[in-house]
């Protein structure tokens, strides 16, 4: 994680010829499951680490994932930078701003 929890790297535009590049630097495989890609196979061109956890929009961090790992593994980019933020707002942020749960009595 960043030390700036809030703000991230912007993304790139991603053009045929860029996806082509990254699919053929990673050997036309998944990243997560090391599955090769076949051309009727659904994939995205995804963050090895996520934009919001500190990555950038290089095409070093970049890789072709299947649609299926995708999908997990953005869930879990969610949670960690979600886990992030929250940590540092009850770092930083004084007790009485911060949201209580439950109804207030």
């Amino acid at each position: 994680m960043s030390g700036q929890s809030f703000v991230h790297d912007r993304r790139g535009s991603m053009t045929a010829q860029r996806a082509l590049r990254i699919f053929q630097a990673c050997g036309g495989r998944c990243h997560i499951c090391k599955r090769k890609l076949g051309p009727a196979d659904d994939y995205e061109i995804e963050h090895t680490v996520a934009l919001e956890n500190g990555g950038t929009d290089d095409d070093a961090n970049l890789a072709p994932a299947c649609s299926w790992c995708h999908r997990e593994k953005t869930s879990d980019d969610h949670a960690l930078a979600s886990h992030g933020r929250k940590m540092a707002a009850k770092a930083f942020v004084p007790k009485r701003f911060q949201q209580r749960r439950g109804w207030l009595r």
